[in-house]
């Protein structure tokens, strides 16, 4: 039985070799009350975010292996 290892380059999944990844990051967006419409409205929208430090693969959903 034969196992055949695959390089892929150092900045991609080390599972299957995508270059896309998701991060996950959290948003702090406002919204408020609006007694006209009786439903919480944006505020606008912010950029107003952080990184969780959890990544994973775009393609194949595994922990991201790259850099």
């Amino acid at each position: 039985m034969e196992n055949e290892i695959k390089k892929y380059p150092k900045h991609a999944c080390q599972y299957c070799g995508a270059e896309r990844k998701y991060v996950e990051t959290i948003i702090d967006d406002e919204f408020f009350w609006s007694e006209k419409e009786n439903i919480y409205q944006p505020n606008g929208f912010t950029d107003i975010f952080e990184h969780t430090g959890n990544n994973r693969c775009a393609e194949c959903e595994k922990n991201w292996t790259g850099l």
